[in-house]
């Protein structure tokens, strides 16, 4: 029984004192959580927020304003007094008013400002997921490089196992006599050149994942991974880059934003041609005073507000005549901005197409790489197997074995290579597509 406790006393020390375990991210729990912290995509939503308001403000912008007021004046010495003439006496007076006015119409300026925040609100948004478009690519990129940077460690790992392997072999067939045992010291340089390379390797894949980390604005790098995956090629096939960018046309955020930049900029055209219309605005207001003078007899505050109430109604309406061709100007301008939205909404549409066409090539070219180092390795391993065979046999010296491996550590390389360029490639090319990379 205190065995036991014991036992268990250490396990619970040992918990206690362990370092952190590694936090094993997959792609999809990295784009989520940047997502939620990076800092372009915050500001964006800061700038939605701000459309959001501009847009409130120019929708309140139809009620009518009101405006109350109040003056309160003092006069002391020679002033003007009850019966319109000079005299030394002290005074005051003050007086209330109430005010509204209202645009009736102003050549629907205020409909088309309206309805041109509410293009600009949704360009917005549609930018934020421009944003969020490409951190996703952003973060699948540094994703699969740490996965090939996984790989060619763990090919470096097994020509050191190789390497000392080999020298073993050497060190017996030089105690035989069948080789001069200045190959061992051949040997020992090839696992201290491996050992080397899988450091170089090492350090590759720790500065891939701090990356990564960074782009994430993860603090804790020290306990950051991503989840190691064995997924091999189960296709390949790619779809059509031509019906990629037909999807890719109606759901990609960049071109609904130009699109949407089009339309608000049509919007301004026919802000800038209200200024040839008249104005109409109503008004109305309600205003009262009263005097206080002193050496006289005045009458009460109350009295006089009543009797000194006065109401106004009135209509106000401007004409444009003449402005310094301000307006005209203003219509001109708004037309240029037109035709550049329609440039850029252009523009827009050609880089789509042609970033569709180089991923998928660049998929395309991977999938050839791909299928050549197969071929690839599988000559260098079956030449591996014949040279070991014939090293230890005595017949090849180390120098010629460590040849053959160095060609079968290349190809295993350029495979790995061409494995996460085009399973990289083909799932941003599946995302133009509407597959969300995941």
């Amino acid at each position: 029984m205190k065995r036991k406790i014991y036992c268990l006393l250490v396990s619970l020390f040992s918990m206690l004192n362990a370092p952190d375990a590694q936090e094993i991210w997959t792609l999809a729990d990295c784009i989520e959580h940047a997502y939620a912290h990076n800092l372009q995509v915050k500001r964006q939503n800061k700038e939605i927020e701000r459309q959001a308001i501009q847009l409130q403000t120019d929708k309140l912008s139809r009620l009518p304003d009101v405006t109350a007021g109040g003056t309160q004046k003092f006069d002391f010495g020679r002033s003007l007094n009850r019966e319109n003439t000079y005299d030394d006496i002290n005074s005051q007076n003050g007086s209330l008013s109430l005010s509204t006015e209202a645009t009736l119409f102003n050549g629907m300026k205020m409909h088309h400002t309206i309805a041109r925040q509410k293009l600009e609100l949704s360009v917005q948004y549609e930018n934020l997921d421009v944003i969020k478009n490409e951190l996703s690519i952003q973060i699948a990129v540094n994703y699969f490089q740490i996965l090939l940077n996984k790989e060619i460690l763990s090919i470096a790992r097994e020509q050191i196992t190789l390497s000392r392997e080999l020298e073993e072999v050497t060190k017996m067939l030089a105690s035989h006599g069948k080789i001069p045992s200045s190959q061992i010291y051949d040997v020992q340089a090839q696992v201290a050149n491996d050992e080397l390379n899988a450091t170089k390797a090492q350090n590759t894949l720790r500065l891939s994942i701090v990356e990564l980390a960074q782009l994430l604005e993860i603090e804790d790098i020290g306990t950051f991974d991503i989840q190691n995956s064995r997924e091999e090629i189960a296709s390949f096939f790619m779809q059509d880059p031509q019906e990629v960018y037909t999807l890719a046309k109606q759901t990609m955020p960049q071109i609904k934003s130009a699109e949407l930049a089009v339309e608000s900029s049509e919007k301004s055209i026919k802000i800038a041609q209200s200024g040839y219309y008249p104005v109409l605005s109503f008004a109305a207001g309600v205003s009262s005073g009263y005097y206080r003078y002193s050496n006289f007899e005045n009458v009460s505050f109350a009295t006089q507000m009543e009797n000194n109430l006065q109401k106004t109604i009135y209509l106000t309406m401007r004409i444009p005549i003449f402005n310094r061709y301000s307006t005209k100007n203003a219509v001109r301008t708004a037309r240029k901005n037109h035709e550049e939205s329609l440039l850029v909404a252009e523009q827009a549409d050609r880089s789509l197409y042609k970033e569709i066409q180089k991923t998928y090539y660049d998929a395309f070219s991977a999938q050839e790489k791909f299928l050549s180092t197969e071929k690839a390795v599988y000559a260098n391993t079956e030449a591996m197997r014949y040279a070991l065979e014939k090293y230890n046999a005595g017949i090849f010296t180390a120098y010629e074995y460590n040849e053959v491996k160095m060609k079968l550590s290349n190809s295993l390389s350029e495979q790995v290579q061409a494995k996460y360029e085009f399973m990289l490639q083909r799932q941003i090319l599946d995302f133009y597509a509407g597959t969300p990379i995941h």
